[in-house]
């Protein structure tokens, strides 16, 4: 009898960012202790984007089942859809930095760059980048002003962060381009490039299409294989995505305050406001009016 496969263990936002002062991005130093070479960490996945920043330390990080031997400085850039375990050869020293899309609802259009950019993409380059010291430099000025902002909350932290991310994020595709000339490209997946597509056509079409039977009609699929495809690349079903794009959208046009509940809901391709109401509500875990009254508040 076929022995029954184990479940990749899925870590979403709300089990780690429990300890964040923000909802969609978290930030944080570490040292690992003496002993943690001995330590083991079973493969896994998030549901959102993850940098890990190694300074120091050695070892064997697998991504999707491929093996990357690493010794620091080096950047390692994961996106939801990856399966990764790191094995240290001893104790390592770093920075973690994780985000979702949401993190720029505070910065409009930002969010397009990693969609513009494929800053995360493993496709063209592998996802680990060994930085000279020029790197280490400058990405260790924008982490620690990341870092630092994190810890020290004022009412423009959001905005200061989501602008120190976009730089960073910019920064590590010039490196990337630059490692993309010292390796062979392989040919990206047929699948990879519909599923890229597919994004594209999300942020051409999400404000007057939300069914996923629209965006499997476009590109000639069936909403079970479209399905298939996001779930391969991003972790998440269409209608996931589709949802967290208009949340994401929502939450933009609700920080800002310049636009009723009402006029939100009909910009997003909603035609009756108090269901617009409900969706959000629903997703968020607060009504439109009290996510902007809480936006609005300073931070202490």
């Amino acid at each position: 009898m076929a022995k029954a496969s184990i479940p990749i263990p899925v870590f979403t936002e709300a089990e780690s960012f429990t300890k964040s002062k923000f909802r969609d991005f978290y930030i944080a130093s570490y040292q690992d202790a003496p002993d943690a070479g001995l330590r083991r960490v079973a493969p896994h996945r998030h549901t959102y984007y993850e940098i890990i920043w190694i300074t120091e330390g050695s070892g064997l990080h697998t991504i999707d089942f491929q093996p990357y031997e690493f010794k620091g400085p080096c950047l390692f850039l994961l996106q939801p859809s990856h399966i990764h375990q790191i094995r240290k050869d001893g104790p390592t020293k770093g920075f973690v930095l994780k985000f979702n899309e949401s993190v720029f609802a505070v910065e409009a259009g930002a969010e397009n760059l990693l969609l513009k950019y494929g800053i995360f993409d493993n496709i063209n380059v592998q996802p680990v980048l060994h930085l000279d010291a020029t790197a280490v430099a400058l990405l260790d000025d924008l982490m620690q002003k990341m870092l630092q902002e994190y810890k020290q909350p004022t009412d423009l932290s959001e905005v200061i962060i989501a602008s120190y991310l976009k730089i960073f994020l910019l920064q590590v595709y010039k490196l990337k381009d630059v490692h993309t000339q010292t390796i062979t490209q392989p040919v990206p997946e047929p699948r990879y490039l519909t599923y890229r597509t597919f994004k594209q056509l999300l942020e051409e079409c999400y404000q007057r299409q939300h069914a996923v039977q629209d965006y499997a009609d476009a590109l000639s699929l069936t909403p079970r294989t479209l399905n298939e495809i996001t779930h391969k690349y991003a972790g998440k079903n269409v209608s996931q995505l589709i949802k967290e794009r208009l949340m994401l959208e929502a939450k933009r046009l609700l920080h800002h305050g310049q636009l009723s509940v009402k006029e939100i809901a009909a910009q997003l391709g909603f035609e009756d406001a108090a269901y617009f109401t409900r969706f959000f509500t629903k997703n968020s875990g607060a009504s439109p009016l009290a996510f902007r009254s809480k936006e609005l508040e300073p931070v202490s």
